[in-house]
């Protein structure tokens, strides 16, 4: 197939930064507070808090997490720091 016939289109990338980059449904937003892939796919970050919070630890650390991270420390009530003041 040639490049020209895959059917890849360009796409404008809208101001709202809240919103995922994409071509697609650009009606739909993106909610921080509720997971919408996997298993738990529409529970939300404090429901998971108290019934698998090892997977929220987990999701805050895996790049599928990403988008998350914010939610899940402060539902969590964890704050990532890059030195160790323990030592």
């Amino acid at each position: 197939m040639a490049d020209g016939d895959r059917g890849d289109q360009a796409f404008e990338i809208e101001e709202d930064r809240l919103r995922p980059v994409g071509p697609g449904d650009t009606s739909s937003s993106f909610d921080p507070t509720r997971l919408d892939f996997g298993h738990y796919a529409g529970r939300t970050i404090e429901e998971l808090a108290g019934t698998d919070p090892d997977y929220l630890r987990w999701l805050e650390k895996h790049p599928s997490g990403t988008r998350y991270r914010g939610e899940i420390r402060r539902v969590l009530g964890t704050i990532s720091t890059s030195i160790d003041w323990s030592r």
